[in-house]
């Protein structure tokens, strides 16, 4: 194995937006690690790599590869997985004027100006939200990376990938209730077999109808309306989703007088801020969270 690094140039990151994609809550397998620069380190699909935060806003991969060719490959995964290549300026001003150029909406946008939606893997999304309910961020990856170790394959020293759904389908029961899942655990074995027995792609949320996509989450166990969305945002880069967990509902209410009824928030999210409605709801939950709004 050689080491390898590369600059991604293009995309810029301020260190509060940089910190808030791959540490926020849409992804939980990243973790921070001491360097002069903001810096992560993380696993996504069968990739290790660090990331670093450049002082000029762009962001630096490090990882180890067989070859430059196997490192180019982790360079346009990772390039994917940041969601490099989408114009978020675009995002930015459709949202603006389908808002009518609302107040609460750009004032997000002034303080979370680099936020992105990671593109993450469908499957890896589901296995994680699962885990997710009721649960805070550091206990929730405490959970995935036990899942990663019990159930996963090593990829490099004490880096394990997450398991596919036939591995967890097969499971000792008492194996996925040691990495902390609680009555979690059984969720996630039931959703594993419900996926293998339909022969479900998990890749495929990516392209069905929405609502076919979220019927579809929502017969599995362990799954809501929130963590369908979740799901559907973070991991399928369905930007049309728009997940109310409680921050967004105190956020929407307080902010828009809605209430906190997620069906009346979601249909009002739709109405305003139309397809792209998920970027929306991450930089208002974003900047609500951190009272910067």
């Amino acid at each position: 194995m050689k080491f390898f690094e590369k600059n991604f140039e293009g995309a810029i990151f301020s260190e509060r937006d940089f910190r808030e994609t791959l540490d926020g809550g849409q992804s939980f397998r990243w973790m921070e690690v001491k360097s002069p620069s903001p810096a992560y380190e993380g696993i996504f699909g069968r990739n290790f790599a660090r990331l670093e935060l450049l002082k000029d806003g762009s962001v630096r991969l490090s990882a180890n590869a067989e070859d430059s060719n196997s490192f180019r490959k982790i360079a346009e995964e990772t390039r994917k997985y940041l969601d490099l290549d989408r114009d978020y300026s675009k995002l930015k001003e459709f949202l603006s004027k389908k808002s009518k150029g609302d107040r609460i909406l750009l004032s997000a946008f002034r303080e979370h100006p680099n936020l992105r939606i990671l593109r993450q893997s469908p499957a890896e999304a589901i296995e994680c939200f699962i885990c997710s309910s009721s649960k805070r961020i550091v206990q929730i990856k405490q959970c995935v990376e036990l899942i990663a170790k019990n159930l996963g394959d090593e990829i490099e020293n004490g880096k394990f990938s997450l398991p596919t759904f036939e591995r967890i389908a097969d499971a000792d029961p008492k194996i996925l209730r040691s990495c902390k899942l609680g009555f979690r655990a059984d969720y996630l074995k039931k959703t594993a077999k419900k996926i293998v027995e339909d022969k479900f792609e998990p890749d495929s949320l990516r392209e069905i109808p929405y609502e076919e996509a979220k019927k579809y989450l929502t017969s599995l166990s362990g799954i809501g309306e929130k963590v369908a969305d979740c799901i559907l945002l973070f991991g399928a880069s369905r930007f049309e989703a728009f997940p109310v967990d409680t921050w967004i509902k105190k956020a929407m209410s307080e902010l828009y007088g809605t209430g906190e009824n997620p069906s009346k928030i979601r249909e009002f999210a739709r109405e305003k801020f139309g397809e792209y409605s998920g970027y929306a709801q991450q930089v208002i939950f974003a900047a609500k969270r951190k009272g910067l709004i």
